[in-house]
């Protein structure tokens, strides 16, 4: 049997006063290409996801598939927005790449648009994508349950083995019903207050589904039966640094798996990978590789995760890059190489 770690994330816009929602609109607003900024910017550490039995996380066989119900899609973007921003988001763990040209990870996302509206959560071996515009709810909301925080933007439910690790099933949903998404390079003068990038918000969720947790540590998170969530290590070994802490390095808070984001702008970075973000695909998922962990069949239970939230990285070597194409009204290409299929 397997239980779930859940994950969340929250507008760093919405209440800028708290640390876990503190406004980031001071960061420089730059995509970059995980392999190439990997060259100029040394990755140093990323933190997995474990679950009660400490067991690191990760898909026996990383081919994931996700199911997005665009049956009445949310504004502020429409369905073909949407599902390639899903498609991009899972390509850009797809195709990570720690030189720039060789990709090193065996992840493969497929994104599949239904036509529903919206889906159950629970383990069941179908991965989800859902809107959540009629309340911001859990379907089916289990018994004595409450809703789930109107601030947070978006939640992942992780099902995974106890003693293995081994990931099962994922779903995601997407508080449509307290914010508007949309697409900030497409369609800038789209946004407006509570509107959020959907592109760099999946980007970040994507990676909770193979595995990754936050860079930093949220104390109170708890596990499936109720018991607190110790602090992370980090690849090294390192415990992980409270969210709350002053000046965290550019490491943590520059990475696609950090806590919060605060502005548009800074979530548009959440598309592309930092360094420690692509050296955690990489080192899980290796080339080479059956799968992403040696997971046999195992009757223990999962665990709850704490909170997530995004945040987004800066990398310099395309900064003037992006600022030309800004400057210019257009868009710049895609920065991450597309893997042949």
């Amino acid at each position: 049997m397997s239980f779930a770690s859940v994950c969340a994330r929250w507008s760093g816009r919405r209440q800028p006063e708290t640390v876990l929602m503190r406004s980031r609109a001071n960061l420089v607003a730059t995509a970059v290409v995980a392999g190439i900024a990997a060259l100029s910017m040394p990755a140093v550490a990323y933190v997995r996801t474990v679950t009660e039995a400490g067991a690191p996380t990760a898909w026996a066989t990383p081919r994931v598939t996700v199911e997005f119900s665009l049956g009445a899609p949310p504004p502020v973007s429409d369905v073909a927005g949407f599902l390639d921003a899903a498609q991009q988001a899972g390509a850009a763990w797809s195709n990570a790449s720690l030189d720039g040209v060789k990709l090193c990870s065996n992840v493969l996302f497929t994104v599949n648009p239904l036509s529903d509206v919206a889906g159950p959560v629970g383990m069941d071996y179908h991965n989800r994508l859902i809107f959540r515009q009629g309340g911001w709810c859990r379907d089916p909301l289990p018994a004595g349950s409450g809703c789930y925080d109107p601030s947070a933007l978006a939640l992942t439910t992780v099902f995974q083995l106890k003693n293995s690790g081994e990931i099962l099933d994922a779903d995601l949903e997407v508080n449509a019903t307290d914010f508007t998404w949309g697409d900030f390079v497409g369609h800038p003068e789209q946004f407006e207050y509570n509107t959020q990038d959907f592109q760099g918000a999946i980007t970040h969720e994507f990676g909770h589904v193979i595995g990754l947790d936050h860079t930093c540590f949220i104390p109170g998170g708890t596990f499936a039966d109720g018991k607190l969530k110790p602090r992370p290590v980090d690849n090294h070994g390192n415990p992980v640094p409270d969210c709350s802490s002053p000046n965290l390095p550019a490491t943590i808070t520059d990475a696609t798996m950090y806590v919060s984001v605060g502005s548009p702008s800074a979530e548009v970075d959440l598309r592309s990978l930092s360094p420690d973000d692509v050296q955690g695909d990489c080192d899980i998922y290796s080339v080479g590789k059956v799968g992403g962990c040696s997971c046999a069949v195992d009757p223990g239970h999962g665990s709850r995760a704490g909170a997530l939230v995004l945040l987004a990285m800066a990398a310099r070597f395309l900064r003037q890059r992006r600022r030309r194409a800004e400057q210019a009204g257009t868009p710049p290409a895609p920065d991450a190489p597309r893997r042949a299929r």
